[in-house]
């Protein structure tokens, strides 16, 4: 085992006397450091579009369809790692905007296809000139070379939980 790193409690807010160091290994601290990141990013993208009335989530909804017209509900569910009735509630606001709009599917003649409108490209461009300052803190942060490493190495760690957590499921059957 590697020595343990010291536990940044996120509940404390600087004012609370020190508690002694917990017992987590460097993995267990990054999980920590990823989930408050991630947490913080969503808090600064949710006030930074709250001028839109909208959501870190619509927003990343919003940009997904407008790289990939024509995604089924189900398909966007998946990209936005949001459960199918959480992505419908989204795209029905989205779509009672005028940001996105349903069309019969290319593919599929049960499935729906979703595309941004004229409207969503436009209000999605205004959106991201705000939102994607968060890019440029990191950027100018932690150098454009750490970001690129740093993702790559979380995207591969997600890889393998994810294999783990597919082979569990395989397990229960």
């Amino acid at each position: 085992m590697t020595s343990p790193l010291p536990y940044i409690n996120p509940f404390d807010d600087g004012r609370s006397p020190t508690e002694a160091a917990a017992d987590m290994d460097e993995a267990s601290s990054m999980i920590d450091a990823v989930f408050r990141f991630e947490r913080a990013v969503t808090r600064i993208g949710n006030t930074r579009l709250r001028p839109w009335k909208m959501t870190l989530s619509s927003y990343t909804a919003l940009r997904i369809l407008a790289n990939q017209p024509h995604l089924s509900l189900a398909q966007l569910s998946r990209r936005c790692y949001a459960r199918p009735q959480t992505m419908t509630r989204m795209v029905t606001q989205l779509e009672s905007r005028g940001f996105v709009a349903r069309d019969a599917h290319p593919e599929s003649e049960r499935a729906l296809s979703l595309r941004v409108t004229e409207a969503g490209l436009a209000a999605l461009e205004e959106m991201s000139n705000e939102v994607l300052k968060i890019s440029d803190t990191l950027n100018a942060t932690l150098g454009r070379d750490d970001v690129v490493a740093t993702d790559g190495r979380l995207r591969q760690a997600a890889l393998v939980v994810e294999n783990e957590l597919r082979d569990m499921g395989r397990s229960e059957e």
